[in-house]
């Protein structure tokens, strides 16, 4: 008498009904296993779309920066700074860069009528907006005249222009930059994205909104007076041109500075590639964590199961007498302890994506589910079930008929 696998359910859920408690205990190891599943997974992609999304916003993963590295030593008292000159000569030996902007900063204040604002000022050349791609929202930005002239001109963020002018018009006005009349051709546009993972303002680019620009050359002849340039940013044709031109760009600063690593040469591409791995690492760590979880609920469910069998051996018995096959009893267990697994899989599916916003909230990071994390999760589950059942179905399939119709 061959058992139907619409039979094989209707039995397991009626086994399943009929044992409430125990089948609680049994789920519970899979509900937590699969709620961890689904947390972590949409953990990961939050942070993966959130670290792309930062690298985008600040110039794309073509950016290359070169800026002092604090980790060295520099016993020999090598220059930790670039000359003009030397800035020049770097431009002229990578013309495959598409854009080029060394910069100075320095921190000042900045004063309009009887307000003032202190904050960073930066002398840059035109490449810098096309470099972090922020355009002006009102007025121009510096150009190339500007810099040859070393005009007395400044670009303002927005919450510069709102700290000195507020809702008044800060385009042909004069802002006093230590001492030294600047005549305000641009406002920034805003830059805003929300601050994952921290406390405090929750505009990450809040920092951007206050920053100044002027032309590097005025900086330098009308302003600070040091041709010392200790960073630069640059720009490749494209993404995969990117690694190629950083190899080149760190060779020909190591060469100026005789092999020493006085500088740093990243990039962003680079960076994204390794905070992807490290990211990686992260879910994997958690990934070990819930599949142990879902172990651990293998384990008790194969336990149960195996009580199961003891308690129904006789029913196995006379099922073996009537004409039941081996495989027919191997599945009708198969079958219910799969249904009980997938069970638990949905119930932690649910519960785990009714707490990421919970979760979000306390971390303060965007957890992102997808239709994929829903599977797998379900997946997994139902595969524990697989793995914890075989064992007993294949007992409770061995059993011998006469045996198990004496047993008590």
């Amino acid at each position: 008498m061959a058992i139907s696998l619409k039979e094989n359910l209707i039995i397991g859920f009626s086994d399943f009904w009929s044992r409430k408690i125990r089948s609680l205990i049994t789920i519970i190891g899979i509900v937590l296993g699969t709620m961890s599943i689904i947390v972590v997974l949409a953990l990961v992609k939050g942070i993966n779309q959130q670290t792309m999304k930062w690298m985008l916003e600040r110039g794309g993963l073509s950016k290359i920066t070169v800026s002092r590295n604090w980790q060295y030593q520099n016993p020999e008292n090598v220059k930790t700074y670039f000359t003009w000159k030397e800035l020049q000569l770097i431009r002229s030996l990578i013309p495959e860069a598409k854009y080029f902007n060394p910069q100075q900063r320095h921190w000042v204040r900045q004063s309009y009528a009887d307000k003032e604002y202190r904050t960073a000022i930066y002398g840059v050349l035109p490449d810098f907006s096309k470099i972090e791609e922020w355009d002006v929202e009102d007025g121009r930005f510096i150009s190339d005249f500007d810099v040859e002239q070393s005009n007395d001109v400044i670009v303002i963020g927005t919450t510069v222009k709102e700290e000195l002018f507020g809702n008044k018009n800060a385009i042909g006005e004069v802002i006093t930059v230590e001492g030294r009349r600047l005549n305000v051709i641009g406002i920034m546009a805003f830059r805003y994205m929300k601050n994952s993972g921290a406390i405090g303002n929750e505009n990450a680019f809040s920092y951007l909104n206050r920053q100044t620009f002027v032309p590097l050359s005025t900086m330098i002849h009308k302003g600070t007076g040091e041709d010392e340039i200790s960073r630069f940013t640059l720009k490749a044709q494209d993404v995969k041109s990117a690694p190629a031109l950083r190899e080149k760009i760190n060779n020909i600063v190591l060469n100026l500075r005789r092999g020493l690593p006085v500088f740093e040469v990243e990039s962003a591409k680079e960076e994204a590639e390794k905070m992807a791995e490290n990211q990686k690492m992260f879910s994997t760590i958690f990934y070990i964590i819930s599949v142990i979880s879902l172990l651990v609920g293998a384990i008790v469910i194969a336990n149960i199961m195996l009580a199961t069998i003891q308690e129904r051996t006789r029913e196995i018995g006379i099922r073996l007498t009537v004409g039941a096959r081996r495989r027919d009893i191997f599945f009708q267990f198969l079958v219910q302890t799969i249904l009980v697994t997938t069970i638990g899989g949905i119930i932690g599916v649910i519960l785990g994506l009714s707490i990421l916003d919970i979760v979000s909230n306390f971390l303060g990071i965007d957890l992102i589910a997808s239709i994929n994390m829903i599977f797998l999760a379900l997946l997994v589950s139902s595969g524990i079930g697989f793995v914890s059942g075989i064992v007993p179905a294949i007992i409770a399939s061995k059993l011998d008929p006469v045996e198990a119709l004496r047993y008590e």
